[in-house]
This record gives C-alpha cells, sequence and structure tokens, in this order.
C-alpha cells in the first residue's frame, strides 16, 4: 500500500502589535489524527505548535511546553486570528 504524501504549506507575514513588529513563518501539517495544527516561529525564535483549541474555539499555542508559555496572550491571538484568516479558511 502506498502512504499518501502529507501536504504542507508555509505562509510568511508581518504584523505589527503595540507597535513591536513581528514576522511570523507558520508550516501546517496533519497530525496522525488528521487534525491540521501548524509549526510557527516569530523574528527567527524556536518553533512553537499552534492548533485548535476547542474550549476557546480559536486557534491558539497550544504545546504544553515553556515555550509556548513565553508568547504573550495578545501576540498569540492575533497570531492564531491571522492562521485562521489565512491557512484554515
Amino acid at each position: 500500500m502506498k502512504a499518501k504524501k502529507q501536504m504542507t504549506r508555509t505562509e510568511e507575514f508581518e504584523m505589527v502589535l503595540d507597535e513591536i513588529p513581528f514576522f511570523v513563518k507558520a508550516t501546517s501539517f496533519q497530525t496522525y489524527t488528521r487534525e491540521t495544527q501548524y509549526r510557527v516561529s516569530v523574528n527567527g525564535s524556536p518553533v512553537y505548535i499552534f492548533g485548535w483549541h476547542p474550549v476557546q474555539k480559536r486557534i491558539t499555542a497550544i504545546d504544553g511546553g515553556s515555550a509556548a508559555s513565553k508568547i504573550p496572550p495578545r501576540v498569540a491571538e492575533a497570531i492564531g486570528d491571522q492562521l485562521y484568516n489565512r491557512m484554515a479558511a
């Protein structure tokens, strides 16, 4: 049986929040449960994992590690909104 090739898509975008510029690079991928998640780097940072949060009903940083806690909530929210508008729609 031939394995299906996993489709990925990378988006790069800039945004300004509170007069601070952010350069975001996001690559979509599918988990083994077929859920779409995103590897996100902000200003060249290590990768954060973003995905759909069922309680918040939005795309947000979902990895439980210390890296996700370093993203200010307003920045994570703005990135999630951009991901939803650019890639998930």
